[in-house]
């Protein structure tokens, strides 16, 4: 990276500044000169320098936000000659296990350092890997300089999507990123990027070159939002919410995603109608910077308006197998509706087939592991997977992507991106997924900007279709969802790109050859900590439900079943999400056994039927973010629901029985339905009012519960009681009280017997007996404040526990509970070894026996 060095050389020991960082006000709350910058870098550089293997390229995670400290790791890690590995906070705890594979050691700033603590240092991180704080207010009196030795090495592993939850590693080597470099120098216009504002995270190989190498080349200044707000691609309305930054920093340059785009146009009408001066009103300045945009199409028809406002958009293309940037429309070169010319020191060409063909001297050194989804490198070519053409002025138009293409039940080819960028057009929609592979018609994922009214959006979507769009590129099943964060993730890239495989199984997996109807996603809530999503998917994409049902026998002396794995019907998988619930609301509980499941497996079968996940926040995650391990010691566990003594109690209880107890050590189940009709008339009548719980909670537990249920929204330090409160809502039954340590008590007032899920039925479902292990012992009362009277819970043990049946776990056991009818406890355990997991989750009301898919 010999351009990055030379500017270094020149700029390294200047005053003028490297880094600033806004506050919420968009003011300038912290400046970092070059000298403060590269001193710390080399600082950081010396400091573990001596922990780092000899011989190779050390390969060194690098867990921060966009913060000034990622800048110094970065430098520090050119200086040393390393690999960097960035990794994005926003991956799973499996996920960054998975990237940081390998690591000889871990760099982080303070948002890293607690996202490495959420996912658990010793699950992500190899064996004996250090972890070293990056420190820019340590005292550094040592210059930039280079310690390493002159030629190429690999000097960054960037993550890149595979088929499955691992993220495959893009080897980048420092001479490709070079060679990139000094083509966007030749093309872009000098000084362009003095002042650049930074919205996508730093994990991304574009924001670093964009965002600090080319803004090293012009001795400019790396702006960086407050590290309170969402980058873009992180949170659907985060581009919303970092437009008034855009004025504040007034940049000379920007890197937009598609969504951003969207949005600066919506702020352009505005000011237009406003009578306002549209460059100075969005940026702060007479002329618009220079915006770049890239990782989906924009639609021309929004690029020729923004032309006519004066914000010309550069669209551009490119892959981390080619060091970023392929090709890109420039102020001196630009053809709308394209993504401009190849960059100076990249050949282009179309295969047979209308793949897009690339060679370069930035190509990539290979991936870190092997995935179906990898593009191909063949004599020099590297096999984008892309559809393109290639007009006689040598824009590129890039059509679609060949694994995307649609082909209907009908046999009609449909280029999804294409249908896309028409919907995107619509000022309501944030942003659009077009699916349907095999079936007779698409259907599409529309996410709607903050208040947007459902049924007027549905409307226009459909008007907007049968004006521009044929029938066969036409959205016939509208599935509308808010932009919440959770959602938007699960959904769509930092860079604004379908994740297909997910939305397909979602959306699709109902889905026959019927007749197609319209369709809206938004299922009400049982419970306002529950956050509705589609389900993830059970099915291979396009794949009907079996036809045949798995054998179900009697469990039990009550309503229990055992479902039997068998032909057409090996896997979890295999079984229809809405048979399933249909059996449980029946049954109360189900024992799947004979299915052999995973972790992840189980997990997957979990989220089929949840609109959520929730958790227990004294126990770890496993595998992801669904299984936690069961731990509550070794005493029998007395009966009791999942959060029971809780305003969060979940729908659904889950177990995995990975190895079953030698002897004893048995999870047990009593049905309330049985406890209710069997209780005397005198002790139903007792439990007509309703009781209490009070307990303490700490605050680690507390912080934990709210920082999930938020969905990650806002960062663990920085979750408050006013969260917590706000997740309990408005219910009257329920206050939190804050204590000087910081824990909380809170009392939850609550039926003894409740209606269930699945109707209207009484069910002595509660916590009265129920375990506290790792709490504070509940103080339970009824209403009034009276105790529970010691005969009165005499009577009613003594019936729970001749009520009570064993599951009598086998290996590859799966059982599923209706966590609002059915109690469940523990043996004592005497055969330590075995190893059970549960999960927690609020049932999606799509399957709700009677509701139509």
């Amino acid at each position: 990276m010999r351009a990055v060095e030379q500017a270094l050389s020149r700029y390294a020991e200047s005053d003028r500044p490297l880094v600033e960082v806004l506050d919420a006000d968009g003011a300038v709350a912290a400046s970092h000169s070059y000298r403060a910058v590269t001193r710390a870098a080399r600082a950081l550089a010396d400091r573990i320098a001596g922990q780092l293997p000899a011989g190779r390229a050390p390969r060194i995670g690098v867990i921060c936000g966009n913060t000034p400290e990622f800048v110094v790791t970065d430098l520090a890690l050119l200086a040393l000659r390393a690999t960097g590995i960035p990794v994005p906070l926003a991956f799973t705890r499996e996920q960054a296990a998975s990237l940081l594979d390998g690591a000889d050691l871990c760099l982080t700033d303070a948002q890293g350092a607690a996202r490495l603590a959420e996912w658990g240092a010793d699950a992500v991180l190899p064996a004996g890997c250090p972890v070293v704080a990056a420190d820019l207010t340590a005292p550094a009196t040592v210059p930039y300089r280079l310690t390493g030795a002159d030629g190429d090495w690999i000097s960054k592993v960037i993550h890149t999507s595979g088929t499955t939850s691992r993220p495959k590693g893009v080897r980048i080597r420092a001479h490709g990123v070079d060679a990139l470099l000094g083509s966007l120098r030749e093309v872009m216009p000098a000084g362009a990027f003095t002042r650049y504002l930074s919205f996508v995270p730093f994990s991304l190989l574009i924001e670093q070159v964009t965002g600090l190498y080319m803004v090293l080349l012009d001795g400019g200044c790396l702006t960086l939002l407050p590290s309170s707000a969402a980058l873009v691609g992180t949170d659907a309305g985060a581009g919303e919410a970092a437009l008034p930054y855009l004025a504040a920093a007034r940049p000379t340059a920007v890197v937009a995603t598609p969504a951003l785009v969207a949005v600066v146009a919506d702020a352009a009408r505005r000011a237009r109608a406003a009578g306002a001066d549209i460059p100075r009103t969005l940026f702060g300045t007479a002329t618009a910077p220079l915006i770049c945009c890239g990782g989906a199409p924009v639609h021309p028809g929004t690029l020729r308006e923004l032309d006519a406002l004066g914000l010309p958009v550069h669209e551009g293309y490119g892959l981390s197998e080619n060091s970023s940037v392929v090709s890109w429309n420039t102020p001196d070169a630009r053809r709308i509706g394209t993504v401009g010319r190849p960059l100076p020191h990249v050949r282009v060409k179309v295969a047979d087939d209308g793949e897009l063909l690339v060679s370069s001297t930035s190509l990539f050194a290979g991936y870190t592991r092997d995935d179906p989804s990898s593009c191909l490198l063949r004599d020099g070519w590297l096999h984008t997977g892309d559809l393109a053409a290639i007009d006689a002025d040598g824009f590129i138009t890039v059509t679609g992507r060949k694994k995307n293409i649609i082909i209907t039940a009908a046999g009609r080819n449909v280029a999804p991106e294409w249908v896309e960028a028409q919907y995107a057009r619509l000022p309501f929609v944030q942003a659009v997924a077009v699916v349907g592979n095999g079936l007779p018609a698409l259907h599409g994922l529309f996410v709607l900007r903050p208040g947007t009214d459902p049924d007027q959006a549905r409307a226009a979507i459909e008007a907007f279709g049968a004006e521009h769009l044929s029938e066969v590129e036409r959205v016939a099943r509208v599935h509308l969802v808010d932009a919440g964060q959770q959602r938007y993730r699960r959904y769509f890239t930092v860079t604004g790109r379908p994740m297909r495989a997910a939305i397909e199984a979602d959306l699709t997996q109902h889905q026959s050859t019927e007749p197609t109807q319209h369709q809206h996603d938004g299922p009400a809530t049982r419970h306002r900590a529950a956050t509705t999503t589609p389900h993830p998917p059970t099915t291979s994409k396009g794949r009907s439900m079996p036809t045949t049902r798995p054998e179900v026998r009697p469990y039990g002396a009550g309503t229990g079943k055992l479902v039997l794995a068998g032909p057409g019907h090996r896997t979890l998988g295999d079984l229809d999400p809405a048979d399933t619930i249909a059996l449980l609301a029946e049954a109360g509980f189900l024992v799947l056994r004979g299915f052999a499941p995973s972790l992840e497996d189980f997990s997957l079968f979990v989220k089929a039927h949840s609109a959520r996940v929730t958790l227990d926040p004294a126990r770890s995650f496993h595998g992801g973010d669904v299984a936690q391990k069961v731990d509550a010691g070794t005493a029998a566990v007395g009966l009791h629901l999942e959060n029971g003594n809780s305003p969060f109690v979940p729908d659904l209880t889950w177990f995995l029985c990975e190895r079953a107890a030698a002897t004893g050590s048995q999870t047990t189940v009593c049905d309330g339905y049985r406890v209710w009709d069997a209780a005397t008339d005198a002790d139903r009548a007792a439990f007509a009012q309703d009781i209490v719980y009070g307990r303490g909670v700490e605050e680690d537990k507390w912080k934990r519960f709210v920082f999930h249920q938020l969905g990650g929204e806002k960062p663990l330090d920085a979750i408050t009681l006013d969260d917590f409160r706000a997740l309990a809502g408005d219910d009257p039954g329920t206050t939190i009280t804050p204590r000087p340590d910081g824990s909380v008590h809170y009392a939850h007032r609550t039926p003894a017997a409740r209606t269930t899920l699945f109707g209207d039925r009484l069910s002595w479902a509660n916590s009265v007996f129920g375990p506290s292990y790792n709490y504070e012992q509940p103080v339970i009362t009824f209403a009034d404040g009276t105790p529970l009277p010691e005969p009165l819970l005499a009577r009613m043990k003594r019936l729970t526990d001749d009520l009570t049946e064993d599951i009598d776990w086998h290996d590859g056991d799966v059982a599923l509970i209706d966590n609002t009818r059915v109690m469940h406890g523990r043996r004592a355990i005497e055969d330590p070894a075995r190893t059970v997991y549960n999960a927690q989750s609020y049932l999606d009301r799509d399957l709700l026996p009677g509701t139509a898919a």
